[in-house]
């Protein structure tokens, strides 16, 4: 680790975020007082220039940090090692599709009578989508509670922002509001989880808290474990839309346009992500200096992952059934993002498991964590399913924002034309493959890959992250309450709902091309759009060609969340079972 003074140097390891920053405020300024109208031009060039400047720093090198270690360079409340570059990464190259989906769905009152006219979108749009940007590369780079939390705010301040101006209708307004309420109270239980780690640690940055929880045995401190914990996750389980907090998910994302609804479905579950991972992280360096374990570090690792892998095997089972059930195609996918939040999980808790490994055996136990469990498992599935779910999903939603309308229905021949109407449901998508073939296509192989379909990146995601869930406490004996049963019966779930959810998403496919065109769609939702669903049908096109450069760089970032050396691969080899993670890598 390289440690840097504050001041200057912290201002410039963050650079991209202050690029993102910095065009929001000309998209402000220039609606305002220049008359600028194509806001989401100024939002893609400016998360182009920061893409660039993110590249050109030299810490982005480090994704390429070898097993001798893992590289960070810290300065004040900011951290760059490969974990935080990748997120970085991650989400400039999502947000730069984002903006092409806001920049090209068309969304005038149902009451509109002329023809459909392009929109580039409003300024006021595209600033505020930056500020959400740069706030979720904040949550990735934060070493601290403070900087943590005051970019989690920043980006639920502009989702709320951008809900209520992207539909300014009733069911519009009711989904801000929905939205808006729900997460104040996430927010509210989050910040109350970070004071219990800061009563834990002293201090708020994450090495001191980290330091608590290795040496904290004392009452106070397993006290507020608990209570920490659970805090912290309802906060995380409501930008993950996992079970509690996912009721809000189907009403929010019928009530907003296709390109907010791509937004809500990623870039907060990135959040969600980033956090856990991030206080997962906390704690895998267990063992004290004399090789005995850590008591709060042992307590605080057991509690996250049983709590994750409840939550992992409850959500993705509520989500999978509540979508068996949808007709709107709107709330389909939305319950389909409630399912796999529980994927997510799935990982998240096999992280939590590795580090409990280290805390409860010693040294030799942390040796074989970190070579193969923390690298192979948990972290590494989690982000790289994480990258291909987003590219599916928001390829969905641009073909939907692409579509736009159904064509009208006339009754009669010298009547004034009949408003607008959205694609709402499953049958409005019946014979698309006629009229619209390569929409058709792309929404195929999008929904294939979020099924598990071979050999579609989603495949690979499923597989990394059944597999991480099987490799903990391999050479164990499966007893009845062993953490080993516990992961094997979590594998079997995930397994179990990747068959139920192909239910629902062969339905879609089989109306585009099974089905006869009743009233067709008029795909007037603007080239920007089309844009992007093309980009994302080909990144996902790469991706399951050669899956390994992915998960290469999701390895190095899933190593870096622990922030220690890895040992070399003699030392703990992984079972020679587990070949198909292995030719991944």
């Amino acid at each position: 680790m390289t440690s840097m003074p504050t001041a200057l140097e912290t201002f410039l390891l963050v650079r991209p975020e202050i690029v993102l920053v910095a065009g929001a405020i000309v998209a402000f300024l220039g609606g305002a007082f220049a008359g600028v109208r194509r806001g989401w031009l100024v939002a893609l060039a400016a998360i182009a220039a920061a893409l660039f400047v993110a590249g050109a720093q030299p810490a982005s090198g480090l994704l390429a940090a070898d097993a001798a270690g893992r590289g960070s360079i810290v300065s004040g409340s900011v951290a760059i090692d490969p974990f935080s570059t990748y997120v970085r990464f991650v989400v400039l190259g999502l947000g730069l599709i984002l903006a092409l989906v806001q920049a090209g769905d068309i969304f005038p009152a149902a009451v509109s009578r002329g023809a459909a006219v392009w929109r580039g979108g409003t300024c006021e749009e595209a600033g505020t989508f930056l500020l959400l940007l740069a706030g979720l590369s904040l949550v990735g780079v934060s070493d601290d509670l403070v900087l943590l939390f005051a970019g989690l705010e920043l980006v639920s301040i502009p989702t709320y922002v951008l809900l209520a101006l992207k539909r300014t209708d009733a069911h519009g307004q009711e989904a801000s509001l929905k939205y808006f309420f729900l997460s104040l109270v996430a927010s509210a239980l989050f910040l109350y989880g970070l004071v219990c780690l800061y009563g834990i640690g002293g201090s708020t940055r994450f090495d001191a808290i980290a330091a608590g929880l290795r040496a904290g045995g004392n009452g106070v401190a397993m006290a507020l474990l608990p209570v920490a914990i659970g805090m912290a996750m309802a906060g995380a389980a409501f930008r993950l839309a996992a079970v509690p907090m996912h009721f809000y998910a189907p009403d929010v994302y019928e009530g907003t346009s296709p390109g907010n609804a791509a937004v809500l479905s990623t870039l907060p579950k990135v959040a969600g992500v980033v956090v856990l991972l991030r206080l997962v992280g906390l704690a895998i360096p267990g063992p004290l200096g004399d090789g005995t374990a850590a008591p709060a570090a042992a307590a605080y690792t057991e509690l996250f992952w049983q709590l994750a892998a409840v939550l992992a095997a409850v959500t993705m089972t509520v989500g999978n059934v509540m979508a068996l059930v949808q007709t709107n195609l709107r709330r389909l996918l939305a319950c389909s993002s409630i399912a796999h939040a529980g994927y997510l999980l799935t990982g998240i808790a096999v992280a939590a498991a590795a580090a409990s490994v280290g805390t409860a055996g010693g040294r030799d136990a942390v040796a074989a964590d970190a070579s193969w469990l923390a690298g192979l498992g948990g972290a590494t599935a989690t982000l790289f399913y994480l990258a291909t779910y987003a590219l599916a999903t928001i390829g969905i939603f641009a073909a939907l924002a692409y579509l736009g309308h159904r064509w009208p229905e006339w009754t009669s021949g010298s009547g004034p034309r009949p408003p607008r109407q959205e694609i709402t449901s499953v049958e409005d998508l019946d014979g698309l493959s006629g009229t619209n073939p390569v929409a058709a296509f792309a929404i195929a192989v999008f929904l294939l890959s979020l099924a598990g379909i071979p050999p579609l990146p989603g495949f690979w995601g499923k597989l990394t992250l059944a597999t991480s869930a099987l490799e903990v406490d391999w050479n164990a004996p499966i007893t009845l309450g062993s953490r080993r049963a516990a992961f094997v019966a979590l594998a079997m779930i995930l397994v179990l709902n990747a068959a139920i959810a192909a239910a629902y998403y062969l339905r879609i496919i089989a109306a585009m091309y099974f089905r006869s065109t009743k009233r067709g769609v008029q795909a007037d939702g603007g080239l920007a759009a089309g844009i992007a669903m093309l980009a994302c049908l080909v990144l996902v096109g790469l991706v399951t060609l050669q899956p390994r450069g992915l998960f290469r760089t999701s390895a190095a970032a899933g190593d870096a969340v622990s922030r220690t050396p890895v040992v070399a691969a003699a030392d703990a080899v992984p079972p020679a079972s587990l070949t198909p993670v292995a030719t991944i890598r």
